[in-house]
C-alpha cells in the first residue's frame, strides 16, 4: 500500500513540476502606455535582456490579438506566445478605435497619423521603461505602412508582414478593376477629388463603404503615403515577409517593397495566408481559417522573425 502511495505521489509531483515549467515558459502582463494604448507584453521566463517586437495591426478595428469584430483567429496572440517561448519579447496593443467612444471622439476625427503617433508612443515607453537589447517594429497589412513611418526614428529594425507597396488608392482601384469593372473608374475619380478638393461627393453608391462621410478624412490621410517610398527612408535592418496564399495582399506588393530597398531580407512563405496559417486547399479553406483560432501559426514565420531579431 505504501509503495503504491509513493508511486502516486511521485507521479503527481512530476506532473505538477511539468505543468509549472510549461506555465513559466513565458510571462504575460497588461501594459497601458497612455489613454489610447493598452496591450499585452509577452516576455520570456528569464532575467536576461532580450529583443522586443512591437506589433502594429492591420486596417480596421483590429484588437491586440489580431481579431476584428467578425473573426477570431488570434494570430498575434499565438505568435507572441511562440516568440516568448524562444527568447523574444513582444508588445501587441489594441488600435485606438477601441478607445474613442470613451473619450467622445468621432470616427471622422481619426487619421492615419494618429496611428503613427500611437506606435511612436509605444516605442518611447519601452525605451524608457524596459531593458531590451533592441526594439523592432513589425506591422501587419496597414500596420506595415504605419510601422515603416514610425520606424524612421529610435528603432533598431523593421518587419513588414503582408504589407502593400503601393498607396491604398492605387490598391483599391486595381482590386475594383478585377472584381467590379466600372466601379474602378468611379473610385479613381473620388480619390482624385479627395486629393485635390479634400472631399469626394460624386461616386457610385456601391462605394459608400470606402467614401462615406465619416471615412473620407481617414482615407485622405492614408492616401498621402506610398509605402514603397516611405520604406526608403529607413537605414535599419528590414525584413519583408509575405505568404503566397494571401487573399488580401498580392506577392507582387512584397516584391515591389524589396525592389525599393534591395538590401532588405525578403522571405516568401509557401502556402501561408494573411493570418499566418498554412493553406493547401481552396479559397473556402483560406476564408475559414480567419475564424479558426486553434490552427497553429506557421513555423516558418516564427523562425524567420526570431532569426532576424536575434542577429
Amino acid at each position: 500500500m505504501k509503495i503504491r502511495f509513493s508511486i502516486l505521489l511521485i507521479a503527481i509531483t512530476t506532473f505538477c513540476q511539468a505543468q509549472e515549467k510549461e506555465e513559466k515558459e513565458y510571462n504575460s502582463a497588461v501594459v497601458r502606455v497612455n489613454r489610447f494604448i493598452e496591450g499585452t507584453l509577452a516576455t520570456p521566463y528569464s532575467d536576461d535582456s532580450v529583443p522586443l517586437i512591437i506589433f502594429i495591426m492591420d486596417a480596421g478595428a483590429i484588437n491586440r490579438e489580431g481579431n476584428d469584430r467578425m473573426s477570431k483567429n488570434d494570430a498575434f496572440k499565438l505568435l507572441a506566445i511562440e516568440l516568448a517561448k524562444q527568447g523574444v519579447a513582444s508588445y501587441r496593443y489594441d488600435k485606438r478605435l477601441f478607445k474613442i467612444d470613451a473619450f467622445g471622439i468621432q470616427e471622422h476625427e481619426i487619421s492615419l497619423d494618429h496611428f503613427i503617433e500611437d506606435t511612436k508612443s509605444a516605442v518611447d515607453y519601452f525605451r524608457k521603461n524596459g531593458n531590451y537589447t533592441k526594439i523592432v517594429l513589425a506591422g501587419h497589412g496597414q500596420g506595415s505602412l504605419i510601422g515603416m513611418i514610425a520606424a524612421q526614428n529610435n528603432v533598431d529594425g523593421f518587419i513588414s508582414i503582408a504589407g502593400n507597396a503601393q498607396s491604398v488608392d492605387q490598391i483599391v482601384v486595381q482590386q475594383l478593376e478585377k472584381q467590379a469593372p466600372g466601379l474602378d473608374k468611379s473610385a479613381a475619380v473620388a480619390f482624385q477629388d479627395l486629393k485635390e478638393k479634400g472631399r469626394a461627393a460624386n461616386y457610385d453608391p456601391a462605394l459608400e463603404s470606402i467614401f462615406s462621410y465619416k471615412l473620407q478624412p481617414f482615407m485622405k490621410s492614408w492616401i498621402q503615403y506610398t509605402p514603397s517610398e516611405e520604406i526608403k527612408n529607413l537605414d535599419i535592418p528590414i525584413l519583408i515577409i509575405q505568404g503566397d496564399k494571401d487573399l488580401q495582399v498580392e506577392v507582387s506588393e512584397a516584391e515591389k517593397l524589396k525592389e525599393a530597398v534591395p538590401n532588405a531580407e525578403y522571405v516568401l512563405i509557401e502556402n501561408m495566408n494573411h493570418v499566418l496559417r498554412e493553406i493547401k486547399g481552396s479559397r473556402l479553406e483560406n476564408h475559414k481559417s480567419y475564424n479558426e483560432y486553434w490552427l497553429k501559426i506557421m513555423p516558418e514565420v516564427i523562425n524567420t522573425i526570431i532569426n532576424f531579431v536575434k542577429k
